[in-house]
């Protein structure tokens, strides 16, 4: 038989927000008993700045605050779209129903009331963790679903095979989620492959649902070039821009985009960028690394993004990385950081080894989690052989 105490099946973090320190302190005790991890933070404004770079499972907040009470901080919450999410309940002595229902107006879970016994509290903040745990599984898998239904992948199940390459790729959702982030290879014949990765603006659902309409105008345009002969990804990358861009259904959506093509005979590598990161390139017979940086625009910015074309001549033992912002964007002392410099040194040492890819794969990549994760992570490698 379990107890009110015994730990919930998965660790989640709790965000209080209380300015009566004496009470916090209680209130983080319980629940870190209970085996829950607690942030704790004694005004709004503090909330606020942690949440930057800390996404809890779910934010409990006091009403009565100096500077900002909880309204102000719920309504605060819920202007930002990355954090509006994040289930909310108050915790506090004022129990007025008038102020009641507006807490609950304010899209509240609870209301609970600081006399409640401890017990009572921490067995209604994992009654409704499990609810939104519950509600998050069956949301997945009803999208996995429909997807499946639809015939809709962002992410492919496998890599191409290509004569003279090998192609890697690794993928994490935000939390898990469905997100902005995509990948696919187009396959032409023996010679050439275009292998692309792209990141929609945006986190979730609401970034995933415009993955599709982006990768359908992407495969149209190769498959409309290559058709009349074009292998130029400037060119096909203008066409994509473009469509985007007069399309109203993906007005004020933008996207990076980083699209290569593969030549197995010459050995060469295509590429041209549309706002995406400078990818990293590592030379066998140097052992050195650097990175490749585009000047196009992001998808959908302006109607002409102005897009470069680079070849990148590849020699046996050559390796390239291309990835998203999830890749290095993180929590650093008490802010959201964005170090493209950290991740290219992480990874940089696995650069040239036998097994490169599966060497950054377990020492890299899996140590990306929920605690350090801030948006969806996506790399594609690519060896020549």
């Amino acid at each position: 038989m379990t107890s009110l105490f015994d730990p919930p099946t998965t660790v989640k973090k709790i965000l209080i927000v209380e300015d009566n320190s004496l009470f916090r302190r209680i209130i983080e005790a319980s629940l870190t008993k209970a085996g829950y991890d607690c942030v704790g933070c004694e005004s709004a404004t503090e909330a606020l700045s942690m949440l930057l770079v800390e996404t809890p499972d779910l934010i409990l907040s006091d009403y009565d605050m100096p500077e900002m009470n909880g309204f102000d901080f719920r309504q605060a919450v819920l202007r930002n779209p990355n954090i509006s999410d994040i289930p909310f309940v108050f915790l506090t002595s004022f129990t007025d129903n008038s102020l009641v229902m507006e807490g609950l107006g304010m899209y509240a879970l609870d209301f609970i009331n600081k006399e409640t016994p401890i017990p009572v509290i921490i067995s209604k903040l994992s009654n409704i963790i499990k609810s939104i745990q519950n509600e998050h599984v069956r949301s997945i898998r009803e999208l996995k679903i429909a997807a499946e239904a639809l015939n809709v992948k962002s992410i492919p199940i496998r890599s191409p095979e290509i004569s003279g390459y090998q192609i890697y790729f690794w993928h994490k959702g935000y939390r898990g989620y469905p997100g902005g982030d995509f990948i696919d290879f187009v396959q032409v014949d023996d010679r050439f492959c275009f292998t692309f990765l792209g990141d929609i603006m945006g986190k979730k659902w609401k970034a995933w649902f415009f993955t599709f309409g982006f990768l359908s105008y992407i495969r149209a345009a190769i498959r409309f070039c290559v058709l009349d002969n074009d292998f130029g990804l400037n060119t096909i990358v203008q066409k994509v821009n473009k469509l985007i861009y007069l399309d109203e259904g993906l007005q004020n959506i933008l996207s990076s985009l980083s699209l290569l093509l593969l030549d197995s005979h010459t050995g060469e590598v295509h590429y041209t960028g549309a706002g995406d990161l400078p990818l990293i390139s590592y030379q066998s017979k140097t052992k050195t690394t650097s990175t490749l940086i585009s000047s196009g625009l992001l998808l959908g910015l302006l109607e002409d993004g102005f897009y470069d074309k680079q070849i990148i001549k590849m020699e046996k033992g050559d390796q390239l990385a291309i990835f998203t912002d999830g890749m290095i964007d993180i929590p650093s002392n008490g802010s959201k950081k964005s170090d493209y410099p950290f991740f290219v040194t992480k990874i940089s040492p696995y650069m040239g080894m036998e097994h490169s890819f599966e060497s950054i794969k377990s020492d890299v990549l899996e140590s990306i989690n929920d605690s350090n994760q801030m948006d969806d992570a996506s790399i594609i490698f690519i060896e020549k052989k």
